[in-house]
């Protein structure tokens, strides 16, 4: 019995050192990485943005699952160069405020859009959505043609990727969610991830820091650490079906806008993902493409998933052509 009290003591120890020390580095990490963009207050919560260039129409940058705006530094500034463009932490990542609304696409596209009125950014948009970002950029669109003049979808989500995929990778993406949303808040708080994400000892998050380029990692570690990331992550793992059943019902009764659309696909396999997998992903690619009657699917041969970190020429390429588009539209 003695052993067990000494244990429990121990444990209970170290799960309080390392709280305490996630809270010091965590402010340390506050100091140290200062906001590139600038803060609004909605609602009480404040937000993140960055805007850089001048011209119409304004892109906005969404990313995937865990991403924040550091996610295009290889993208907004030459976009930049063209056009005003716009990347911002949603809830929770970054240099946001943690939000305890549920994080489904609904919600962050409701967000979006208060906080592009808060910052006087009319409409209409050219949408960039990666990943994740894909669901909630084209639920805009549907709900809201009219404020979207274009859009560009880098490797996304898709709807029915859980139907028609592989069930053994649909399986193993159900546990990984499973494990995010109740284990990953929990790591954050101890500081247990911030010591994995510090000594690369998670294979995804190492795989995907080697991306960014070396100045930028240790900024892109510390926000990965955070205590807010882990909670933020696990509410957007938590919403994901949700998420996709929202776009489901909405493309099911709403038409797609007759807009300029690029859709990229990654042509090689990251992360978990296996060659049978990626060419089932590259056919849901081509699906949202032919939404558009203007629509194009492209693959971006020699990138994995992170298109805008593997290959950040095709990703502005692709924004500049849907600009151009728009433009000789509006001129015509």
């Amino acid at each position: 019995m003695l052993w067990l009290v000494v244990f429990l003591g121990g444990l209970i120890g170290v799960v309080g050192f390392g709280a305490i020390y996630q809270t010091l580095a965590t402010r340390r990490d506050r100091r140290r990485f200062l906001s590139p963009g600038k803060l609004i207050a909605i609602d009480g919560n404040h937000w993140h943005y960055q805007v850089m260039g001048e011209g119409l129409p304004t892109v906005i940058l969404d990313s995937g699952a865990g991403g924040t705006h550091i996610d295009w530094q290889l993208v907004q500034p030459e976009v930049a160069k063209f056009t005003r463009v716009l990347t911002y932490d949603r809830a929770g990542y970054g240099w946001s405020d943690f939000s305890s609304e549920p994080r489904t696409a609904e919600q962050i596209v409701k967000e979006l859009r208060q906080l592009l009125r808060e910052v006087e950014i009319k409409p209409p948009y050219v949408l960039v959505g990666m990943s994740l970002g894909g669901l909630f950029s084209r639920l805009f669109a549907y709900h809201y043609p009219e404020e979207v003049a274009g859009m560009v979808l880098v490797d996304v989500a898709h709807e029915r990727m859980y139907e028609e995929t592989p069930a053994e990778w649909v399986e193993l993406n159900k546990r990984l969610e499973g494990l995010l949303v109740h284990v990953l808040p929990i790591m954050g708080h101890i500081g247990l991830l911030r010591l994995l994400v510090t000594f690369d000892a998670l294979p995804m998050a190492a795989g995907l820091f080697q991306k960014f380029p070396p100045a930028l990692r240790p900024l892109a570690k510390a926000i990965y650490s955070q205590t807010q990331f882990g909670k933020a992550f696990a509410q957007e793992s938590a919403a994901v079906s949700a998420s996709m059943n929202q776009v489901e019902q909405v493309r099911k009764t709403n038409s797609f806008p007759d807009i300029p659309l690029i859709a990229l696909s990654s042509g090689e396999p990251d992360f978990d993902i296996t060659q049978e997998v990626l060419e089932k992903l590259q056919e849901l690619h081509a699906d949202l493409a032919s939404e558009s009657p203007q629509g194009v699917h492209t693959i971006v041969h020699s990138s994995g998933h992170a298109i805008q970190l593997d290959q950040p020429e095709s990703v502005i390429d692709a924004i500049r052509q849907v600009v151009e588009k728009v433009r000789c539209s509006s001129i015509t």
